[in-house]
C-alpha cells in the first residue's frame, strides 16, 4: 500500500465485499460521500472488534490501517471475532486532503495536510452527521468486546505510544503491549511518558492510561469521544487508540509539548529542523497497526 492509495479507498473497500465482506452505506457526508461500515468475519462468533479511522482526517495513516486490516481480514478471518470496521470517518476532509497529495509523497506533504476537524472530540454530539451514523451503526452490535479508534500522534513525535480506556482488562492491556514490543523496530522508542500531557500513568512502555468521563459529564459543551461513548454502552475488554507518528526524533524525548510543536512547524515551513528524526516507513506503520488490531482480537477472543 502506498500513501497515495488513500485516492483510491472506496475502490478497495468495493473490492473486499466480492471476498466476503459486508459492506454498508451507513449514511452520507455533508457533501453527499457515502460513509461505509463493513464487517468481516464469522456472522456467529463470540466476540466482536469494532475499528474506527480517519475521525482526523489530517492523520491518514488511520484510513490507510484500516483498509489495510479489512484485505487481510477477508484473506485470513478469525473463526472466533468478527470485526467492524468504519475505514473513512470523514469523507469529506479526506478527500480533500488526499486530492493535494502529490505523485511522490514526502513527509512535508504529510506534514502539510490541512483539512480537518475534530469528529473524535464530538463524537457524542450531533454536530457532525458522520458522528451521528457511525454511533448509530455500533450501537446495532449486541455486544462490543474490543474498540480501537486509529490515530497519528504529533507527526514528528520523540517514539511511539498508544492511549488505553481506564475501562480495559489489565491483562489483555499487558498481552497487547507485549506483543506490540516484539514488533516495534529499535530506531522507534516506546515512550515511558505522555509528551501530550493527557495522561499520568504509565501502564507499560508506549502504553499511557486515559481516564473515562462519566456519562453524566458529557454533554454539548464538554461532549465525549467515540471511546468514551463505546465504553459507556458496552463496557469492553479493551477500548484504546493508536498514536502513530510519521517520524521519530529521539531528542524530543524529554522537550515539552510546545518544543514538539515547534519542531513540526519548522519542518512543515522549512523541509529541516535542527533535531535528527528517521521518518517511518509506511510498510512498518501499518505492520504496528496490523500487529495491535490482531493483539486486540486475540486476547478477546481467548477470553
Amino acid at each position: 500500500m502506498e500513501w497515495t492509495d488513500l485516492k483510491r479507498l472506496d475502490s478497495f473497500i468495493q473490492k473486499t465485499e466480492v471476498l466476503g465482506a459486508r459492506v454498508e452505506e451507513i449514511g452520507v457526508s455533508g457533501e453527499g460521500r457515502s460513509l461505509y461500515a463493513i464487517t468481516v468475519g464469522n456472522k456467529q462468533a463470540a466476540r466482536t472488534v469494532v475499528i474506527v479511522a480517519g475521525c482526523h482526517a489530517d492523520e491518514i495513516i488511520g484510513p490507510l490501517a484500516a483498509v489495510s486490516i479489512l484485505q487481510s481480514l477477508v484473506q485470513k478471518p478469525f473463526s472466533a471475532v468478527k470485526f467492524g470496521i468504519i475505514p473513512v470517518a470523514d469523507p469529506d476532509f479526506l478527500h480533500r486532503n488526499a486530492n493535494e497529495l502529490p505523485t511522490n509523497v514526502t513527509l512535508r506533504d504529510l506534514l502539510n495536510l490541512k483539512h480537518q476537524r475534530d469528529l473524535e472530540g464530538h463524537f457524542t454530539t450531533d454536530t457532525y452527521p458522520e458522528c451521528i451514523a457511525i454511533r448509530q451503526w455500533i450501537q446495532q452490535f449486541g455486544q462490543v468486546d474490543a474498540y480501537l479508534s486509529l490515530h497519528s500522534a504529533h507527526l514528528i513525535a520523540p517514539g511511539l505510544f498508544f492511549y488505553v480506556d481506564s475501562v480495559s482488562d489489565p491483562l489483555c492491556v499487558n498481552q497487547v503491549a507485549s506483543r506490540i514490543t516484539t514488533v516495534v523496530p529499535d530506531y522507534i522508542s516506546l515512550l515511558s511518558r505522555d509528551p501530550t500531557g493527557l495522561s499520568q500513568t504509565v501502564l507499560f512502555p508506549g502504553f499511557f492510561e486515559l481516564a473515562i468521563p462519566d456519562v453524566k459529564e458529557l454533554n454539548q459543551k464538554n461532549p465525549g469521544s467515540s471511546l468514551a461513548f463505546v465504553a459507556h454502552h458496552f463496557q469492553p475488554q479493551f477500548v484504546g487508540a493508536s498514536e502513530m507518528p510519521l517520524a521519530v526524533c529521539p531528542t524530543l524525548s524529554n522537550a515539552s509539548l510546545s518544543e514538539i510543536d515547534r519542531c513540526n512547524r519548522e519542518f512543515k515551513q522549512t523541509g529541516h529542523t535542527n533535531h535528527p528524526l528517521q521518518e517511518i516507513s509506511l510498510n512498518t506503520q501499518l505492520s504496528i497497526m496490523q500487529t495491535l488490531i490482531r493483539s486486540v482480537a486475540q486476547c478477546v477472543a481467548a477470553a
